[in-house]
Formats: C-alpha cells, sequence, structure tokens
C-alpha cells in the first residue's frame, strides 16, 4: 500500500523552540501529530569545528500536499541559521490512522 504521508524530522536547540514550532504546525492544520524526543544529544560539524549540544527532535507527520508549508513554517520558526528538514516517506502502515490524518487535515 502505497501512501501520500510522509515523516520530516527537524531538530530544534531546546524543549521549548519545539514545543512551539510542533503547536503552530498542527494549529495550522500542516501536521496532524508532532512527537517531540527532548534531550537528545548531538555531535556535529559547524563552522569547520566538532560542536556538541543537547536538542530537540521533532517528529512531524504530514501529508506530501502540505510538505512545503511545513518547510516554509520551519523555516520561519526556528532559530538555526540552517534547520534540519528530512522527509521519509511513509509506506505502509494502519489504516485507521492514516485515516485519522486525512480527517485532522483536511
Amino acid at each position: 500500500m502505497t501512501t501520500h504521508f510522509k515523516m520530516i524530522f527537524t531538530t530544534c536547540k531546546d524543549e521549548a523552540e519545539a514545543r512551539s514550532l510542533a503547536r503552530a504546525l498542527v494549529e495550522k492544520k500542516l501536521a496532524a501529530c508532532v512527537n517531540i524526543l527532548p534531550n537528545m544529544g548531538s555531535i556535529y560539524m559547524w563552522e569547520g569545528e566538532v560542536a556538541e549540544a543537547t536538542e530537540a527532535k521533532l517528529l512531524i507527520k504530514t501529508k506530501a500536499d502540505k510538505m512545503n508549508d511545513v518547510f516554509l513554517t520551519i523555516k520561519e520558526l526556528h532559530s538555526y541559521e540552517v534547520p534540519e528538514i528530512q522527509v521519509v516517506e511513509v509506506s505502509t502502515g494502519n489504516l485507521a490512522y492514516f485515516n485519522w490524518m486525512d480527517e485532522v487535515l483536511n
């Protein structure tokens, strides 16, 4: 079963920013649900140096036709100069959950 749903990942500087972004996405009906994984350790390269930070990861559940608006909202509200935005195709899953997502995102 192929679906028209996407999972979008982003990270935020802290849980407060993550909650604010998640709430905005749900209120604008751009996401049916956003999970927040707080206090995640990250090690990454930034401006030629290895950096380390505690961040919050967002798992944004949306539909393909909302994806560009999700991107724009993340870029508008995010504090990072270069926010992570990665998209994962949702190929299959619980049909009842997908029906709920369709209902919520209409």
